[in-house]
């Protein structure tokens, strides 16, 4: 068994950084709004420091003015609002991040394009095909940005994944064994266990894995899928089985109630690839396995979560006048929650308010 690349060297494999950084460099700050102040917009509001163009929070919208103040003073972010019908009135930031629960994204993200201002929007994008369609409508009917905040798409330890895929080290791929899994707290409140916020294993961790079998094999053939659901109907876990018109499939799995340290397994005709636990985030190092060749093990590390390397990609795009990201599509956002609403149906998963706004 080898060991090979540090990160550092994986991180310019999979950018060619260097170039990036220059042409980010050349442009004035670029100026943010942020709506959702949770944990998550804390851990991309970090990693905007890592970003090597100067960076910006200007504007913070919240539910709560607790929280909200709080964030902004942990960011130092001069306008703080939770009233979202004035929080653009005394500054218009360059891009907006949202960051709020899974059924508010629709209508911050529209309202944010109607104003032709460029939104990179959190996993899913959307709660179901119909909205995400709206969107992809109103970013092109107004010529701008879009992109869902897919992270691990632009991983160093994933673009090294698709590095090794596409050079043909494993050989065809034959078939994707993944799952996300998080034992979250049904305290009261908890977003995860209520359906009128979208809760659910599914759309907060299914999408990883759903997603990461899309990328390497594309639209399944056909979906299957069983769950557990809670109380409040929401599922607790979901098991998927995804068919593929080439014989490939994929077997994932999501959960709320359960922990697993497994790695991701990507297995092909020549060889396999591990990517290990937490493999949707931080992973702890990618294994490849060719037949007659041995073991390869690939560390993985860089600084921050891991937000900023696809902030680095909305401002690349955005500075070359796209509407969308190349590497992470809207079409790819629209194919990926058509198969999360498959999925939902079979599993008999709904969502009350957000039926309602649009029944």
């Amino acid at each position: 068994m080898k060991l090979l690349y540090p990160a550092f060297i994986i991180c310019k494999m999979a950018y060619k950084w260097d170039e990036c950084y220059k042409q980010l460099n050349m442009k004035a700050t670029t100026r943010w709004g942020i709506i959702g102040p949770g944990s998550i917009a804390r851990l991309f509001a970090r990693d905007l420091s890592l970003i090597a163009a100067p960076q910006e929070i200007v504007a913070v919208l919240g539910h709560s003015e607790e929280g909200t103040d709080a964030f902004a003073d942990e960011f130092n972010i001069p306008y703080a609002y939770t009233d979202p019908s004035r929080w653009l009135e005394k500054v218009r930031p360059d891009i907006v991040y949202i960051a709020t629960p899974h059924p508010d994204h629709f209508q911050h993200t529209l309202d944010c394009l109607e104003k032709k201002i460029p939104v990179l929007c959190e996993k899913p994008m959307t709660v179901n095909a119909d909205q995400c369609q709206q969107l992809i409508n109103a970013a092109k009917a107004n010529k701008t940005f879009l992109m869902e905040g897919m992270w691990v798409r632009f991983l160093p330890s994933l673009q090294l994944v698709l590095n090794l895929i596409e050079e043909g080290r494993i050989g065809n791929v034959l078939a994707i064994k993944a799952s996300t899994t998080f034992r979250a707290m049904p305290e009261d409140g908890s977003r995860y266990f209520d359906p009128e916020k979208g809760g659910g294993s599914l759309l907060d961790l299914g999408v990883y894995p759903v997603y990461l079998a899309q990328l390497l094999l594309g639209k399944p053939r056909s979906i299957k899928a069983i769950a557990k659901l809670s109380d409040e109907h929401v599922d607790e876990n979901c098991s998927i089985l995804l068919q593929y018109r080439n014989g490939a499939y994929a077997m994932l799995e999501s959960s709320l109630i359960a922990e697993s340290d497994a790695p991701a397994e990507i297995t092909g005709d020549k060889g396999s690839i591990k990517i290990f636990h937490p493999w949707f985030e931080k992973a702890s190092g990618i294994e490849l396995t060719e037949r007659g060749e041995g073991k390869i093990i690939y560390p993985c590390s860089w600084a921050g979560h891991g937000m900023q390397f696809e902030t680095e990609e909305v401002l690349h795009c955005i500075a070359e006048n796209k509407i969308e990201s190349e590497l992470h599509p809207l079409s790819a956002s629209l194919d990926l929650i058509t198969t999360l609403d498959e999925i939902r149906r079979q599993i008999n998963v709904e969502y009350p308010a957000v039926e309602a706004v649009e029944g």
